[in-house]
């Protein structure tokens, strides 16, 4: 089944990931790197990102890692 969507940052290029919608699932990546949403899922991502929840300018460290780590 053929996605319904399909979203690339760089669509020439065809090594960058790519997001698929489907009726039933999302698929986040690149062929044989690839993360699996439901449908939920996917919803549930997409308003944590409009919404502000996750911030893109937010250190993405956890509190413990020693600063060279990030």
């Amino acid at each position: 089944m053929e996605p319904v969507v399909r979203y690339s940052l760089c669509p020439d290029c065809g090594a960058c990931p790519e997001v698929a919608i489907y009726p039933d699932r999302v698929l986040i990546g690149e062929e044989g790197n690839q993360v699996r949403l439901t449908r939920q899922e996917w919803e549930r991502l997409v308003a944590a990102v409009r919404s502000g929840e996750l911030d893109a300018t937010a250190d993405p460290c956890c509190p413990d890692c020693p600063p060279d780590c990030c």
